[in-house]
């Protein structure tokens, strides 16, 4: 969410979000020069419709109190209530959908919404019941500051890698659908053949599979290993961490997108990945990256020796990948589109009149 608001021209556009509390999201809005409406959703249920009614009434009082010009909400089930008012005193209302989405009849957001954007090709294919909106449906990638993201600085000193270490890494939380035990018995594989690999892992454990973590971490320390896996937890330096990394790889079992992918194609480190979700609308061609499929420790582990085996090619993919970014996932195209979006929805050909825009929470 802070990304497209960043991307928002405020010659044009004044963002405002709407949140139920605080916290770091709208601490960084704040930093930002984002005004925050404190906002309290209340459910909307055709079985209490008086007390539908008189929520989407509050949130109605709300939208014209803060002279709102359109809604950008992420994601379809959540802030009926907003997003209903919105549809009845005539404010254009833009949903953005980020997983998997089943537009279900009983759903009214659908009739307030005048575009539903998906974060990636293959969310959109897989919705379920696209037919109740084709014309509202379009895709809008999730994007990043390329010059940004090539900009990172070696820490392998840090990272205890050597002159002679081949640095294989991933950055996800540490949960099954990441596919870290996949990654760690390619690992096993990979260090039976050869010891100048070294595998790091970014990303924090989730409580909800508290578990699943612990195990990952004990996996780890097998003497199979030799202590050429390492877990690395959440960092604030990744840009860093990409730029110590000389090959990238996600065996995720699912993925919308995967901005991560994006970021380490920024870096210019080359990218092998799943096959699954919006991953191949990234991983275009074999040129700017691999895709593996199936999602076993044996694939991807063949993945990783062809790269490894011809260098120059791990170098050209690295190059072409980055380069591949403008024009379909870099911020100033993102920016472009989401701002015709906005001017389209709200009737305005040309970039003229000022517009107040509202990002929903979700």
């Amino acid at each position: 969410m802070v990304q497209f608001i960043d991307l928002l021209d405020r010659r044009v556009f004044t963002p405002v979000y709407c949140a139920p509390g605080t916290g770091p999201l709208t601490e960084a809005l704040v930093s930002r020069g984002v005004e925050i409406v404190p906002y309290r959703e209340d459910e909307v249920s055709f079985r209490r419709p008086a007390a539908a009614v008189a929520a989407i009434y509050r949130q109605a009082k709300l939208l014209k109190q803060w002279n709102i010009d359109l809604i950008h909400a992420n994601c379809f089930p959540w802030n009926t209530d907003l997003l209903l008012a919105a549809g009845i005193v005539g404010i254009p209302v833009i949903v953005h959908v980020h997983n998997p989405l089943d537009v279900a009849s009983r759903n009214l957001v659908r009739f307030a919404a005048r575009k539903v954007l998906f974060c990636s090709g293959a969310v959109m294919q897989n919705a379920r019941n696209l037919h109740r909106i084709p014309a509202k449906s379009e895709v809008l990638y999730n994007v990043i500051d390329v010059e940004a993201w090539s900009r990172g600085h070696s820490i392998r000193s840090s990272l205890g890698l050597s002159e002679g270490d081949i640095a294989v890494g991933t950055v996800a939380q540490i949960v099954h659908r990441k596919g870290i035990d996949i990654l760690l018995e390619t690992a096993r594989t990979l260090l039976r053949e050869r010891k100048d690999l070294v595998f790091v892992i970014a990303g924090p454990p989730m409580e909800s599979e508290k578990e699943f973590g612990q195990r990952m971490t004990a996996i780890a320390q097998e003497p199979a290993f030799g202590g050429r896996v390492r877990f690395l937890g959440s960092r604030a330096d990744i840009p860093d961490l990409m730029a110590s990394l000389d090959l990238f790889v996600l065996p995720t079992r699912a993925e919308p997108l995967g901005i991560v992918i994006l970021e380490a194609m920024a870096a210019g480190v080359p990218v092998i990945a799943s096959k699954v979700g919006g991953i191949p609308e990234m991983l275009s061609s074999p040129e700017i990256g691999t895709l593996v499929d199936p999602l076993t420790p044996e694939a991807f582990a063949q993945a990783i020796r062809e790269v490894l085996s011809r260098p120059d090619r791990g170098i050209s993919m690295g190059d072409r990948g980055r380069a591949s970014l403008t024009g379909r996932f870099d911020s100033v195209t993102g920016g472009r589109q989401l701002e015709g979006i906005y001017l389209k929805a709200l009737g305005r050909p040309a970039l003229r009149d000022h517009a107040a825009s509202l990002v929903s929470p979700g």
